[in-house]
């Protein structure tokens, strides 16, 4: 997907969410007014607690990822 698209699906009341793992396991979000992607939540212990964070989250309607 493009700049000009995420931006499109954001002013459509989407939340784009990425997982990262530097410098510990987070969830970002593309933030609209910077084109940017900034810190979420974080403090999981592991990757593997983020992941079920990060999917219980890609279960609400207007959350997606990249």
């Amino acid at each position: 997907m493009d700049g000009n698209s995420r931006i499109k699906v954001m002013n459509a009341g989407f939340i784009i969410i990425r997982a990262d793992d530097y410098p510990s396991p987070r969830i970002k979000a593309l933030v609209k007014s910077h084109g940017d992607y900034k810190t979420l939540e974080d403090g999981f212990k592991t990757k593997a607690a983020r992941d079920r964070r990060f999917k219980e989250l890609m279960k609400e309607k207007n959350i997606i990822t990249d």
